[in-house]
């Protein structure tokens, strides 16, 4: 991670900072491998997944969620676009940026092969690096990683290793390196043709193949360009170009007829002749699959033994865009070891014990995913971590607006600038005037709706609040904003307050106090049908997230002394508090809410309200003890009949099964029973367990097991346990779709909603939910007065570092250390470490011990901050403590950059002085209510 240094030299005998503890854990474990290959550690101390079956012989290769299709892909992204690696070699690139679309669609019966591989024609041996293409016995290796695609060819006393890789940062394009090795005893020379297609196709709102200009070579930046014609969705649209960067051009071609001529996609009739024809491709026409592709032939000599790297680019970018580009990866010496350094450097690191190594890894290859899942958007400006899965790439759709709002909220804590990129993305779709947020967009921002949902208002509130008060960054919510459409602007915050006004004045309460669905046009609520499938007319789900959002929302208008604002918020969750304990059942559960005078849940549980019951306060001790004990029962399966097949073996159910006996109640879903679930919708889904593990974990001390079930709970959302029950299953191995099926559905192993069996697998709920659970797992809420940190893990000894914040628990010590974007003096409340009490537990800040008091069983002291400077602190027992596992010594000097000024010490010392002055002045007067 790419921390600063804490600016206070320690006190001898202070805990080691954790800021300081830049250590790996160990990821090397097999664990969740399933049986397509294995997770293993790469080159750069990084997790990645060695493909090893060949999916055009093997047995499990066929997957059902795609009709029998081997199609198996891997996600290479950086913070602009998106690409997947699939098991046949290929790479296949996408674009958000002005409209849904690939660049380079793979479409054999048109010859058009997506690219990322090559050939090589030298001393006699021609063949494709292709893995399906691979000449006969020849060995072979593909591995997914973070950020790259590798594979690798032996044939004939030649050999191919190359690397496609999405440079860290946000640059639009790809990068290949090529390296070849002559391992025969006599020289080779020959060429090698590099290969990317140009086949633009738009995803929405229908699939529909773009056109391209004819396509241009320059001989001065080897550089081939093909511009993407104007159509009815994009007057400006994107140059597609591919350039040899450190490797020289003989021969171009841009047209499939002439590359590929008579021969085939492992033998081109260009290649097997060893030249290419410099042919130029014709202009396309908009709707009407073109003949446009990009092969540069480069010489090649090699001497026994010889290697040699080539390295080529393929991306897109506005024609004043590609030179650029061009020229700064030119310029670069070794830019994949440069990013995969930065990826390391950037990623949250956790260790909860040998034992988990495995989950180690997982929390790793989750950051990696949801953060490669980002794209940028120039209709509004901004980036977006969309759903991703078959709504992105296929039906070519950010939908719905709450998911990247979900999505984005780990990266407050991991990447904090992602983070504000959503919410702005996200203020941009609201309406002015108390409009309806759409349920989406498509191209260039433009509006997109599939009905609508009663719950979208909430989600901006809370993202919105959970990054300020996790940040302390008020200041953010004075940026201005575009409404959708560019009508007008405003601030963040008064759109935040616009969404407040919208969900009480447009959605409004029914006849039972909840929130309608059904009388204001919406179709639902999180569950986006419940209006039609289960005649939902109000939500008691909303109606719960409603507490919980606006006590968060009311302690950042509390820090803006928008005091009218706060009390309001307060007001409306009090009330809706209210409605929300009244709909706690006999069976100790919350109902769903109602379809017209009909209560919906009161016999069969609904996992959606419940987690947002407990964590708004509706329940007692006692309710809650029944409603998690009732939740494990009905589904998670513990102690069902045994012919329910439980308990679970991955993420509980949504919604109970028809045939368990326990249950009072059947509800009538308009599609029919689906997978012997009773309600609507089916499966085990990621966000909601997601909420589920959260709310649980906050049960620890008030529900007996409460840590252990929600661990429980946790592991078996991870994609571990997935691959585990189902190692024939690749839909769960490396990325998942929003849900799998439940434990007592006819195919358990079956994952997605049915939608289409084109796309599977790579949707950001599983992973982001994963991160954000142990962040709250590990204890880091933060409050309106700063922090309250209480773990709620099953073991004593952790380590969890993301790049703002981190905590590190073992005997007889508890640290952390906190990177705020806007500074200030935080109230921390931290549980005192295992074997020391809170009245006896020493308190520090940055290597000083500082003045405490304890509060409910907490440690409670001041914490002087600074913007975008670590701040470590750390609880003890009495004694001194020396050392300590895992981290550096406190005394030991940073490691200042050497390009640091005389004038940046000065500063820092400057700056050191006054936290340390500021850390040893008693705890000042509380200034407001700690709240939620």
């Amino acid at each position: 991670m790419l921390l600063a240094p804490s600016t206070s030299a320690a006190t001898p005998g202070a805990p080691p900072f954790l800021s300081r503890d830049h250590s790996a854990p160990d990821v090397s474990s097999t664990t969740g491998s399933g049986n397509f290959g294995s997770w293993g550690v790469d080159q750069f101390g990084l997790p990645r997944y060695t493909y090893a079956i060949d999916q055009q012989t093997s047995p499990i290769a066929p997957q059902t969620e795609l009709s029998g299709n081997v199609d198996a892909w891997s996600q290479v992204g950086n913070d602009h676009i998106v690409a997947n690696a699939y098991n046949h070699g290929y790479t296949q690139l996408w674009s958000q940026d002005r409209t849904y679309q690939w660049m380079n669609l793979y479409d054999a019966a048109n010859k058009h092969f997506s690219g990322g591989f090559g050939y090589v024609n030298a001393g006699g041996a021609t063949f494709s690096t292709l893995y399906d293409d691979r000449p006969t016995g020849a060995a072979s290796q593909r591995d997914f990683g973070m950020g790259y695609f590798h594979k690798s060819v032996a044939t004939g006393g030649l050999s191919a290793d190359d690397v496609v890789y999405s440079p860290f940062g946000d640059d639009p394009v790809l990068l290949h390196d090529v390296t070849l090795t002559n391992t025969s005893g006599t020289p080779r020379t020959g060429s090698y043709f590099e290969y990317w297609d140009v086949n633009p196709q738009i995803q929405a709102p229908a699939r529909f193949p773009r056109a391209v200009a004819a396509p241009t070579y320059s001989a001065l930046t080897q550089t081939l360009s093909a511009a993407q014609l104007p159509n009815g969705q994009d007057n400006s649209p994107l140059t597609i170009f591919s350039a040899a960067l450190n490797a020289g051009v003989s021969h171009y071609d841009t047209d499939t007829s002439a590359f590929f001529g008579a021969g085939t996609r492992a033998a081109p009739a260009a290649v097997t002749a060893g030249n290419a024809t410099n042919s130029i491709a014709l202009p396309g026409i908009n709707g009407v699959v073109g003949n446009t592709m990009m092969a540069l032939q480069s010489p090649i000599n090699l001497a026994p033994g010889q290697s040699v790297t080539l390295r080529y680019i393929y991306g897109f970018a506005h024609p004043a865009g590609v030179d650029p580009l061009v020229a700064k990866y030119r310029a670069a010496a070794n830019p994949y070891q440069a990013s995969e350094q930065a990826w390391s450097s950037w990623l949250p690191r956790a260790s909860f014990g040998p034992q988990y190594s495995w989950l180690s890894r997982e929390l790793e290859w989750d950051a990696y995913t949801v953060r490669s899942g980002a794209t940028y958007d120039e209709g509004c400006g901004h980036h977006i971590i969309s759903q991703g899965g078959y709504y992105q790439y296929y039906f070519g759709e950010n939908e719905a607006f709450r998911d990247p709002l979900q999505h984005m909220l780990p990266m407050i804590y991991a990447d904090p600038k992602l983070a504000r990129e959503v919410i702005r993305y996200s203020a941009h779709e609201q309406p002015a005037l108390l409009g309806q947020i759409p349920y989406g967009v498509i191209g260039l921002c433009n509006r997109f709706d599939l009905g609508t949902s009663n719950d979208l208002d909430q989600w901006l509130m809370w993202s919105t609040a959970e990054y300020v008060l996790a940040t302390r960054d008020t200041a953010f919510l004075d940026e201005v904003i575009p409404y959708q459409l560019g009508t007008s602007s405003d601030t963040i915050w008064n759109h935040v307050k616009a969404a407040y006004q919208h969900q009480e004045t447009i959605g409004g309460h029914g006849l039972h106090g909840e929130y309608l669905t059904l009388p204001t046009g919406t179709t639902g609520d999180w569950s986006d049908f419940a209006t039609e499938f289960l005649q939902l007319t109000e939500s008691n789900l909303v109606t719960a997230q409603a507490v919980y959002i606006y006590q968060r929302l009311a302690l950042v208008a509390d820090l803006r002394n928008d005091t009218a604002f706060a009390g309001q918020l307060r007001a409306t969750s009090a009330g809706d508090l209210a409605v929300v304990k009244g709909e706690l059942g006999a069976m100790g559960w919350f109902a769903r809410g109602y379809a017209g005078t009909q209560q919906v849940g009161y016999g069969t549980p609904f996992l959606e309200p419940q987690a947002w019951a407990l964590l708004g306060g509706a329940t007692t001790p006692d309710q809650s003890t029944r409603l998690i004990a009732q939740f494990r029962r009905f589904l998670t399966g513990i102690g069902a009949p045994a012919a329910l097949n439980g308990p679970a073996k991955i993420g509980s159910a949504l919604t109970g099964a028809a045939a368990d006996p326990g249950i009072t109640e059947h509800p009538t879903v308009t599609t029919g029973t689906i997978s012997n679930n009773v309600g609507w919708p089916p499966g085990a889904w990621y966000a909601v367990n997601g909420w589920m593990v959260w709310a649980m974990g906050e049960l620890d001390g008030v529900v007996p097991n409460a840590r252990a079930y929600a661990w429980d709970e946790f592991l078996r959302n991870t994609l571990t346990a997935h691959a585990i029950a189902y190692p024939n299953h690749w839909d769960g191995v490396i990325s998942i779709d929003d849900e799998c099926a439940s434990f007592y559905a006819p195919n358990p192993a079956i994952c997605g909603i049915g939608l289409t069996t084109a796309y599977n697998t790579q949707i950001m709920h599983q992973p982001a939910y994963s991160l954000f659970d142990i962040l709250h797992l590990a204890g880091i809420t933060p409050m309106g007065h700063g922090y309250r940190v209480v773990p709620h893990l099953p073991m004593d000894t952790f380590n969890l570092r993301f790049p703002l914040v981190g905590v590190a628990q073992e005997q007889d010590l508890i640290r952390g250390y906190l990177k705020p974007e806007a500074g200030g003096v935080l109230t921390m409340d931290v549980a005192p470490p295992p074997g020391v009490s809170a009245d006896s537990a020493v308190a520090w800040v940055n290597g000083d011990v500082v003045p405490h008091t304890v509060a409910a069983g907490l440690v409670e002291f001041s914490m002087p901050t600074s913007a975008g400077i670590v701040t470590d602190w750390a609880i003890t027992g009495p004694g001194a403590v020396t050392a300590s596992s895992g981290g550096l010594p406190n005394t030991a000097t940073p490691a200042w950059p050497l390009a640091l000024c005389c004038a940046g010490f000065v500063l820092l010392a400057i700056m050191t002085m006054r936290l340390r002055r500021r850390s040893r002045v008693p705890i000042p007067a509380r200034m407001e209510a700690k709240g939620g």
